[in-house]
């Protein structure tokens, strides 16, 4: 009797010991997949407290929101839905507290550096438009107070600048000439290329710095599908710290395209019903690993509760 009974606690304890670890295996899992998720976004202090440039109204929101269409749906999806793309980390809904208990100064500081999944949009919207964004964003906040602004609206010390954008068949390359207001050259001004494409825009080569004429010059790839006729938004954009002028112009530069729109076939960036299907396995096979690994576990208690319960029987009997 008394070696059945040693038998069935070492059986009961080797048991014992494999759910343990299970379960800590099964821990361990899931706080590193809350660790990832919850990976916290560290602004400097003195970011924090920038106030916007702007008036924040229905005509900066009505601007933003046109931004926020062509940069940021596709990830944020529509604000006040909570249909964004689901990220690690989450790019999170605009209209949430998440977003609205953070100051304008982190918000515009997230936007012009982004992180990991978050582009940088330091170089592909002005200063103004990333205002702009976090005017559509506080339009979402009924209870959001702008703190006061001193200007009307307009992105203050922005130097006065004009680009024109031109081909050069001759060099086969694409000119930027800026001036200032009276045509005069701006020299030695870094001047940055890109071409608007679906979920942002496309650099092209290194930031450039104009010549004494005032002319930045990029090779332009000729491997870009453009539309039907091979337009071309390109936008030239003058970077540094307090300039804010861009151009855009259309140029038949393109490989001419006739694709239907993304949102026509399955796509990550699509709604649910046109998630591709290998995204839909993989997540319900997922989702049936984790439920199944916890029904095992379970499965085991149970056993080792019946297991207890005949031994402690035998000892009675």
């Amino acid at each position: 009797m008394q070696i059945n009974i040693s038998h069935n606690n070492q059986h009961i304890k080797r048991h014992s010991m494999q759910i343990k670890k299970q379960c800590l295996l099964f821990i361990l899992f899931i706080s590193v997949v809350i660790s990832a998720s919850g990976q916290t976004w560290d602004v400097p202090a003195d970011k924090k407290t920038k106030a916007s440039p702007i008036i924040f109204n229905a005509e900066t929101a009505k601007k933003g929101e046109t931004t926020f269409q062509l940069q940021c749906k596709s990830c944020h999806g529509e604000p006040g839905k909570a249909n964004f793309v689901n990220l690690t980390p989450s790019p999170g809904d605009p209209a949430t507290d998440k977003f609205q208990k953070q100051t304008d100064g982190a918000l515009f500081y997230k936007i012009t550096n982004g992180r990991v999944v978050m582009p940088t949009f330091k170089d592909i919207l002005t200063e103004e438009e990333r205002w702009q964004l976090i005017a559509y964003f506080r339009s979402f906040n009924k209870g959001y107070t702008q703190a006061p602004v001193n200007g009307k609206g307009i992105v203050a010390e922005v130097p006065a600048a004009l680009l024109t954008i031109s081909y050069n068949e001759v060099k086969g390359n694409i000119q930027v000439l800026a001036t200032d207001t009276l045509k005069k050259p701006l020299t030695n001004v870094p001047v940055l290329l890109f071409v608007k494409r679906y979920f942002g825009n496309l650099p092209i080569g290194e930031s450039t710095p104009t010549d004494d004429k005032g002319i930045a010059s990029f090779e332009f790839p000729k491997d870009i599908p453009g539309d039907k006729k091979g337009n071309l938004s390109v936008i030239a954009k003058l970077s540094g710290e307090g300039i804010d002028t861009k151009k855009t112009e259309i140029l038949t530069l393109g490989i001419p395209t006739d694709k239907p729109p993304l949102t026509f076939n399955r796509a990550m960036w699509n709604v649910g019903k046109k998630a591709p299907i290998w995204l839909i396995i993989s997540y319900c096979t997922v989702v049936i690993v984790i439920w199944s690994f916890l029904g095992y576990i379970v499965m085991q208690l149970v056993k080792i509760r019946r297991a207890n319960k005949k031994d402690i029987q035998s000892i009675t009997n």
